[in-house]
């Protein structure tokens, strides 16, 4: 591999890096704003955050469509490998998930017990939610993820197709998955068809272009295709920041600075935490304040959040990114 091949592969790293920060950060700006709009605070950019930051969660799925297949492709993954790559993943995703659960069910209880609510968690919901078939009421965000590991399961078989036929991938099955996820019945009662699937489908398309597997031309009609579709028959707001996403994939090829790369890599425990962390520490200062002084607050809590977020990070997701790593796929020849 060149310095040159080396530089660009290193600049689209980054630019995902970017785009991750951006996601996570935008998630909690949406639920933070959320806190404070239900205290009657001005509206202004509080309001658009609320609003527009959810769609932080689009990203992270185009992300996913892209790195997931890249990664595979790098690891010289063949479908003997599929179970490896599951337990890479549940390496990888899990235990900082659990932590976050553990850390969510005690903040809830101690939140409920305080305010003389019941608790409404039970033995056999907290097992539901260690396997992501359940969502605590005080932690929503936790939905995306049982999204994001029926596309782990999917696209640990869907990638033999689309490596082996790009082709018939590109021109057959990605329009034919399309067409499904719109179907009011059948693969719709798992999440990941009922709506989603469309934007990892971005990714994957991407991830065609960029790794130059199949026919050029094709892949870049039927990611258009795509984006028009998207545009027509799901929520506008959702279509215009996957298309975005796309193009910063695609084209965005020069370096970040280290700062912006910061909420990057602290992202996905950033995403697990600011709910239980940021929405209580809000709900317990608004009281103190004026909302004139909210957007001030806004600012206090998500600097805390960061701030535990980046300690998370590096005690708990650190070593299971490390030991998710030490795994290798066997050779598939």
């Amino acid at each position: 591999m060149t310095t040159d091949t080396k530089t660009a592969e290193s600049s689209h790293l980054d630019s995902l890096v970017l785009l991750r920060g951006i996601a996570a950060a935008l998630v909690c700006f949406c639920h933070i704003s959320g806190a404070l709009i239900g205290a009657d605070a001005p509206k202004g950019i509080l309001n658009f955050l609320l609003l527009y930051g959810k769609y932080g969660v689009h990203i992270f799925f185009v992300i996913s469509g892209f790195v997931i297949p890249l990664s595979l492709l790098k690891g010289n993954y063949g479908i003997p490998n599929y179970f490896t790559f599951l337990y890479k993943r549940l390496l990888r995703l899990h235990p900082p998930y659990l932590l976050a659960l553990g850390l969510t069910l005690v903040i809830m209880y101690s939140s409920y017990h305080v305010r003389h609510v019941v608790f409404p968690e039970t033995v056999q919901s907290i097992i539901r939610e260690c396997f992501y078939l359940n969502i605590p009421a005080d932690n929503p965000v936790f939905w995306s993820l049982a999204v994001e590991a029926q596309y782990y399961i999917f696209i640990g078989l869907f990638f033999w197709v689309l490596h082996k036929y790009p082709k018939l991938t590109a021109l057959a099955l990605v329009p034919l998955l399309v067409i499904l996820c719109r179907l009011p019945v059948g693969l719709t009662l798992i999440s990941l068809f009922q709506y989603f699937l469309i934007f990892f489908l971005m990714g994957i398309v991407v991830f065609l272009i960029y790794a130059k597997i199949g026919k050029p031309l094709i892949n870049y009609l039927v990611l258009m295709a795509l984006i028009i579709f998207s545009l027509f028959f799901y929520d506008f707001a959702s279509a215009i920041v996957s298309s975005a996403t796309v193009l910063v994939i695609l084209y965005l090829k020069k370096p970040i600075p280290s700062f912006f790369g910061f909420y990057g890599k602290i992202s996905y425990s950033l995403y697990l935490i600011h709910v239980p962390v940021g929405v209580k520490l809000i709900n317990l200062s608004k009281r103190y304040f004026s909302s004139s002084y909210n957007f001030v607050l806004f600012l206090i809590v998500f600097g805390i959040v960061t701030l535990i977020s980046w300690g998370f990070w590096r005690l708990i997701e650190v070593p299971s990114e490390r030991i998710s790593r030490k795994i290798k796929y066997a050779s598939s020849k």
